[in-house]
């Protein structure tokens, strides 16, 4: 093995621990026992190996001593249907050469690559704490205070990659680690691009599908924006307690990362401020294009004060990823209102006709009738105007606010439905009753269309 010795200014956030042995011990064999004796042996030569970490698709993790500089590091070793290619073994390291340039106190330190016997292994810096998945594998869950103090760190790193040069690839929750005293680290730079060919030429999927951008997942080239996409679906389950995307087979979670729109984080969690909603869902637009285009802009949207609870979001609902056809639900609605401002300007405006018509056909009930006639079609208007109004500045939490006088406005558009009416000596019962059955259940279309807009619309508003 080469005799690479860690940089000490980087060095693991465990202490270190006395040197003893110069083989591995007998109280540890049981946890290396998927290792043959030849790596084994091998790695007693620098290492004391101490306890196995986990393991996961690349191969196996173990805590470790390196007796030659006395720090305790992570020792993953690859296994053997990865390094029996001779071609992708180069790649790694060329690739785990460049990772190693990320010099961040957020992304973990990669050391060594080395071949061990008929294996492989990298040592990296040693974090004691846990995973983003362990924290969030807890029934607790996160307080948007915390996550945002993790958000902000994963972009210092990430954003430090990005300076180098190097796209993660594979941002997920497994690989990004916690210590005791809060700091994020992340891993596994450089590993997801090393396995590119691998995957394309086996037809196996480059990453994890539950945090892969769309483009990833379709096989086209990938840039920084495809780990801000994934640092957003990251975003989603620290906020929401729940993935954007779930699915029977890694296929199924891949197809929805192409076509489909995630809950909205406020259904989910009404209490996230809005400016937190709306960059989770500006992370996660299939458009690269409509993204952040780089992670300083994420980190800087989740600044303290920007995301406060008692200041107003700086956002616009038109930077926020839509589907085409979402628009269409909020201009058909606002038709709506303005042919219900309409008729109320039309009946204000012929208030003498509707009192001569009310006298002839309901002697006495005239003035009560213009009266009820006034103050429907002057409450009609402002409640029209309102609604407009929210849609043309496009007021966030315009999707609730209709919900709540819905019953409200359903008893004055069911009264404006018998409008027709009026003129049955003009247009005959036939025509007005004809007239009449489409206003009755107009009032249930609008309720339709606000649901189908913010429901499904990436604005999330809390609608149901």
């Amino acid at each position: 093995m080469a005799n690479i010795s860690p940089d000490k200014s980087s060095a693991a956030s465990a202490d270190r621990e006395p040197v003893t042995s110069a083989r591995i011990p007998d109280e540890v064999l049981s946890s290396t026992s998927e290792l043959s004796e030849q790596t084994k042996q091998l790695l007693s030569q620098r290492y004391d190996i101490l306890y196995k970490l986990g393991s996961g698709g690349m191969g196996i993790v173990y805590k470790a001593r390196d007796r030659e500089t006395g720090e305790v590091v992570a020792l993953k070793i690859l296994k053997s249907t990865l390094t029996d290619d001779a071609t992708l073994m180069e790649r790694f390291r060329n690739e785990l050469r460049l990772a190693r340039r990320i010099t961040h106190r957020n992304v973990c330190r990669i050391y060594d690559f080395n071949p061990v016997g008929n294996s492989a292994c990298i040592s990296m810096e040693f974090v004691d704490g846990s995973s983003l998945r362990e924290l969030l594998n807890r029934p607790i869950r996160l307080e948007v205070p915390q996550v945002l103090h993790i958000a902000r760190q994963i972009c210092a790193g990430l954003g430090e990659a990005h300076i180098q040069g190097i796209v993660h690839r594979d941002l997920k929750p497994e690989n990004v680690m916690l210590d005791r005293f809060g700091g994020v680290k992340l891993m596994d730079f450089g590993i997801a691009r090393s396995l590119d060919t691998r995957s394309t030429a086996t037809g196996g999927f480059l990453g994890t599908p539950a945090y892969m951008a769309p483009e990833q997942a379709e096989g086209k080239p990938v840039d920084r924006r495809s780990d801000i996409y994934a640092l957003g679906l990251v975003l989603y389950e620290m906020f929401t307690g729940q993935a954007a995307f779930s699915g029977d087979t890694p296929l199924a979670v891949a197809l929805k990362q192409i076509r489909d729109t995630p809950p909205s984080p406020r259904n989910l969690q009404p209490n996230l401020p809005v400016q937190v909603e709306y960059v989770v869902l500006k992370c996660l637009a299939k458009d690269p294009a409509r993204r952040f285009q780089v992670v300083e802009e994420v980190e800087a949207a989740l600044d303290p004060g920007a995301t406060s609870y008692g200041k107003k979001s700086h956002f616009e609902l038109d930077d926020l990823p839509k589907k085409p056809n979402e628009t269409r639900y909020l201009v058909l609605f606002s038709l709506v209102q303005l042919l219900y401002l309409s008729f109320y300007l039309i009946a204000l405006a012929k208030l003498d006709r509707i009192d001569f018509l009310t006298e002839s056909f309901s002697p006495g009930l005239g003035w009560p009738m213009v009266i009820l006639v006034t103050l429907s079609a002057l409450i009609g208007i402002a409640t029209r105007l309102y609604l407009l109004s929210a849609v043309a500045f496009s007021y966030p939490e315009l999707g609730k606010s209709f919900l709540r006088i819905f019953i409200f406005v359903l008893v004055l558009d069911e009264i404006w439905a018998m409008s027709p009416f009026f003129l049955v000596h003009r247009i005959g019962f036939g025509i007005a009753f004809a007239a009449t059955v489409p206003l009755l259940f107009l009032p249930f279309s609008q309720r339709t269309l606000i649901v189908m807009y913010f429901g499904k619309g990436p604005c999330g508003l809390a609608v149901k």
